[in-house]
């Protein structure tokens, strides 16, 4: 065949010579674009397996959009109000509670001894600190001191002792015939500016 190429067309003899190289250097690149095609392709199917992904999230915001359509009644401003109210409403109660329960009248039969006396109003001082939020509270004066203002009618007051956020507060407790009126406790340190 190279023969009748060297005859017929008048071909010099290095162009022959060199069209088995041609034929060989062509095949080489057919298997190279086989190859990168088969790449490409094998490519192109884990980018269609990564996009069915995509398609769960369609179907994800498709049941979110529903969800919102069903619960647009829902007006976020007035929950949060409606929350906001129940939160106040629990401090006004507790305010309730507590002077409820620091309301117990006295008694005046005498059939309690007056160390049980001072031991409630040692209680209720204790009981209206800890809800002011103070901690480790100590009522200063004695159970005897404590009953004989138990006794006496009109305001006293009782120097505490306690402990809020980690800082040490003193001052006093003012009693209006055995209630816990008002808490006046200051740290221990002033600080200067």
């Amino acid at each position: 065949m190279f023969a009748l190429l060297d005859d017929s067309l008048g071909a010099p003899a290095w162009a022959t010579s060199l069209i088995p190289w041609l034929l060989t250097l062509l095949v080489v690149a057919a298997c190279v674009a086989a190859v990168g095609v088969w790449m490409l392709l094998a490519r192109l199917r884990e980018i269609e397996r990564f996009a069915e992904r995509f398609q769960a999230i369609d179907a994800i915001a498709s049941s979110l959009d529903s969800l919102v359509r069903a619960r647009e009644d829902l007006d976020l401003r007035r929950v949060e109000h409606v929350l906001i109210e129940m939160r106040d409403g629990q401090r006004r109660l507790e305010d309730a509670l507590l002077r409820a329960a620091q309301s117990t009248p006295r008694t005046s039969s005498g059939s309690e001894p007056p160390t049980e006396e001072a031991a409630s109003l040692s209680e209720r001082v204790v009981r209206r600190l800890l809800a002011h939020g103070y901690e480790q509270v100590h009522v200063v004066p004695s159970l005897d001191e404590l009953a004989q203002l138990f006794k006496a009618d009109g305001a006293h007051e009782v120097l505490v002792e306690a402990r809020r956020n980690g800082v040490a507060c003193k001052g006093r407790v003012l009693l209006r015939d055995g209630v816990v009126t008002d808490v006046e406790l200051k740290p221990a340190y002033t600080m200067f500016p």
